[in-house]
């Protein structure tokens, strides 16, 4: 597993927690608002790094482009 994968997963698991720890546990409208904010972002980028499609690289940490 690449190291972008890893940290998608990652990040989803954190959106998806902070959100339901928002619906679950708030009755203030600022902290809805301060999470969403907060947790929004990330759950952007691990729907980005699951759609995301695999790199050509050989070896892991090698820039495909580069000559190796």
């Amino acid at each position: 597993m690449t190291p972008e994968k890893k940290s998608g997963i990652i990040s989803l698991i954190i959106g998806i927690i902070g959100f339901a720890c928002i619906i679950f546990y708030s009755n203030n409208v600022l902290l809805i608002y301060l999470g969403t904010a907060l947790f929004t972002p990330f759950m952007i980028y691990g729907i980005g790094m699951m759609v995301n499609p695999k790199t050509k690289r050989s070896e892991e940490g090698r820039i495909p482009f580069r000559g190796w």
